[in-house]
């Protein structure tokens, strides 16, 4: 589980990440790149989410309280996810974005219990 925070100011590559991904990641985040609006800045991102076998997951609406634009979201490798924008009270100019995660959580056992009587 990656969080991202991309600044539009950024002096660094998407590539940078790369090393932090493994077989199976969610990178949650502030991308500062709309899919839907940023042209090149989109294209640049898209392509390094596809050389990483990463899927983009978008909410429906938008995340930015600014502009009506979807800039926080996820890219996601090896699991399905769903997202949604959380539409409650906040002090931030961006709406939270809320998933679950799929997992199974084997449980193993450490030893045997005692039992005080």
């Amino acid at each position: 589980l990656i969080g991202v925070y991309a600044p539009d100011s950024k002096t660094w590559s998407w590539d940078d990440l790369s090393h932090f991904l493994s077989k199976k990641c969610i990178i949650y985040g502030d991308f500062n790149v709309d899919i839907m609006q940023d042209g090149k800045k989109a294209e640049i991102l898209l392509q390094w989410a596809d050389e990483q076998f990463l899927s983009q997951v978008l909410p429906n609406s938008p995340t930015s309280l600014r502009s009506d634009r979807v800039i926080d979201y996820a890219l996601v490798r090896g699991l399905n996810l769903d997202i949604q924008v959380y539409n409650g009270n906040t002090t931030s100019d961006h709406l939270p974005i809320l998933s679950v995660i799929p997992l199974k959580v084997l449980q193993q056992k450490l030893g045997k219990n005692t039992h005080w009587k």
